[in-house]
C-alpha cells in the first residue's frame, strides 16, 4: 500500500512541478514587464514550495503499516 500511495504521491508532485514551471514561463514569456502578475510570482512559487514541503511532512507521518485494505 505504501509504494503505491508513494507513486502517486511523486505522480501528483510532478505533474504540479509541470504545472507550476508552465505557468511561471508563460507569465515571464508572454506577459509585459508592468503587469502585477510578474509581482505574484516569488510568492506563488515560495508558497507552493512551502505547501509540498508540509504535504511532504505529513506524508511521512502516516502509520503505513498499520493500515491494510
Amino acid at each position: 500500500m505504501f509504494s503505491l500511495a508513494l507513486i502517486l504521491y511523486l505522480l501528483f508532485i510532478l505533474c504540479y512541478t509541470a504545472f507550476a514551471a508552465a505557468l511561471v514561463y508563460h507569465v515571464r514569456k508572454y506577459t509585459v514587464p508592468e503587469d502585477p502578475s510578474h509581482n505574484l510570482m516569488i510568492p506563488f512559487i515560495a508558497l507552493s514550495l512551502t505547501l509540498i514541503s508540509i504535504s511532504a511532512y505529513l506524508f511521512s507521518r502516516i502509520p503505513w503499516e498499520q493500515l491494510w485494505l
